[in-house]
């Protein structure tokens, strides 16, 4: 029996600075060694990020895909959607999908889809909703997220695919006894409002001025120069480092030579960098957002604080740079629920699932 051929959409290739190209990265390795039957590949809906010409290959990317229906390449399109823009463009991925017979599996990205939806004409919301319908699942990454579709975006229970983000586990992964001293404070992400970093820099400025030592990692493209400047106008900038974007191997890096993950969202799906955190044993501060509160759990594995809360951030940055017990206790707690929930193994399990049923090879 010949192999499924899985084209999976997204936006930039795996070659893209984002978590859905390391999802789908982790995700094309693990099913490529452990699951035969399925072959994978990527296609990128822009083959530039340049802003004057990301758009302007939009139509050239959309024939490419087409093409390869044509030929018989893509058994099942497996399609990334976000906010704003990618929803619109992947909505003409599924058209053509549809166009030739292929079965559709739209995965929800991105930060914010539910404000998104709600900030959307009447109209332009039927539209969305006539767009997930057309596919033949929905993958959804979280019970949060499950709701949404249903309830928002009317799709019937049997068609959505509840599929956490999964990464791959790190071999000898503990938490640690005592750590750095000070402690390593990491964050991993776009810099920006969005995720957070000018709280997380008041807030860091907030407990160096009441004593307590630390230093910091701040990995991520993005709006590194206001960042720094922020950092230097609050007098902190030498205890923190803005490395830039950083790739698989820094990401593994900074988290296992950190002592505490953080990420300060005000917006997100389920993010990557959490689960990377938790796979090495690391506790994790973050905010009561998205997905979120199903990844860490308040005071077990991490702390939540509110978004946008300085205060609070900074109360929970204190607790855990101060007692490396309670750091211990809550990585040991995050690499355990890591493991029984958030595995690449798992994901790709249930991907490979999902694939052979859209081809009546269930």
């Amino acid at each position: 029996m010949p192999a499924i051929n899985v084209m999976i959409v997204l936006p930039d290739g795996i070659g893209g600075k984002g978590g859905i190209a390391r999802i789908i990265t982790y995700l094309m390795r693990e099913i490529e060694a452990h699951h035969p039957d399925i072959r994978v590949s990527t296609h990128a809906t822009r083959l530039t990020e340049r802003k004057l010409l990301n758009h302007a290959s939009v139509p050239i990317g959309l024939a490419a895909f087409a093409l390869a229906c044509a030929r018989g390449k893509v058994d099942v399109a497996h399609i990334n959607v976000a906010p704003r823009g990618s929803t619109w463009r992947k909505g003409l991925y599924v058209a053509v999908a549809r166009a030739f017979g292929k079965p559709v599996i739209l995965h929800l990205h991105g930060s914010g889809y539910n404000e998104f939806y709600a900030g959307l004409s009447e109209q332009k919301q039927g539209a969305v909703r006539s767009l997930f319908g057309k596919a033949q699942h929905v993958v959804a990454l979280s019970a949060f997220w499950s709701a949404f579709v249903r309830d928002a975006l009317k799709i019937a229970p049997d068609h959505i695919a509840e599929i956490p983000n999964g990464v791959p586990a790190v071999a000898g992964a503990a938490p640690q006894s005592e750590g750095n001293s000070p402690p390593r404070i990491v964050f991993l992400g776009i810099l920006g409002q969005r995720k957070g970093v000018d709280v997380l820099i008041d807030a860091l400025a907030k407990v160096a001025g009441e004593g307590l030592a630390w230093q910091a990692v701040l990995g991520g493209n993005g709006e590194v120069a206001a960042a720094q400047e922020q950092a230097k106008k609050l007098g902190i900038a030498d205890r923190i480092s803005f490395p830039g974007w950083v790739g698989e191997e820094e990401v593994h890096h900074y988290l296992t030579d950190g002592d505490i993950f953080v990420l300060p969202s005000r917006a997100e799906n389920q993010p990557v960098a959490i689960l990377e955190a938790m796979a090495r044993a690391r506790p994790v501060i973050a905010t009561r957002i998205g997905a979120i509160p199903e990844q860490v759990i308040d005071g077990e594995t991490g702390l939540l604080v509110e978004p946008g809360d300085v205060d609070s951030l900074a109360a929970a940055l204190r607790t855990l740079i101060t007692d490396a017990p309670r750091r211990s206790a809550m990585g040991a707690a995050g690499l355990d629920r890591f493991a029984r929930y958030f595995s690449v193994e798992s994901c790709a399990a249930r991907f490979a699932d999902l694939y052979r049923g859209s081809v009546g090879r269930g």
